[in-house]
């Protein structure tokens, strides 16, 4: 695939990313809040059913984004392949504590009010880092050629 038509296809699509990560980061802060008692405080009181009409289309959202973040990732081949791994599975994993989270509070488990906040957080910033390793390759690349 063209490198220039690649560099603009992933601005393009980072820039949705970013602007919906920022907005949700900004609106969790707002809404729910960045302590683990405010946190607790929030997702006590939600129903389960409240709690899966938010979480099935978030989830749905974020694995598109996933998806295609992550062949943006694998058109890479200056990134090593467990480098590749390792960034695929902690995005995975950081994804399924972050959904998972809100319902176990929901059902009397507080630990995962703290396991919500550094999900969430590490989930945003693997995203990042992902996507700063997806340009600095292309840049290289573009810059060396």
């Amino acid at each position: 695939m063209n490198q220039r038509l690649l560099l603009f296809l992933a601005l393009v699509f980072v820039s949705l990313v970013i602007l919906q990560a920022a907005t949700g980061a900004v609106v969790f802060g707002q809404l729910v809040g960045l302590t683990p008692d405010t946190v607790l405080k929030y997702y006590a009181d939600k129903s389960l059913h409240g709690l899966l009409e938010v979480t099935l289309p978030h989830t749905l959202f974020i694995a598109i984004a996933l998806m295609a973040s992550l062949h943006f990732l694998a058109f890479i081949q200056a990134i090593p392949l467990k480098e590749k791994q390792r960034m695929i599975y902690l995005l995975f994993v950081l994804f399924a504590f972050d959904q998972s989270s809100p319902i176990l509070i929901a059902q009397g488990f507080s630990l995962f009010a703290y396991v919500k906040i550094g999900a969430f957080f590490g989930f945003e910033i693997a995203l990042c880092w992902m996507w700063m390793m997806i340009f600095r390759s292309i840049f290289i690349r573009q810059y060396r050629d």
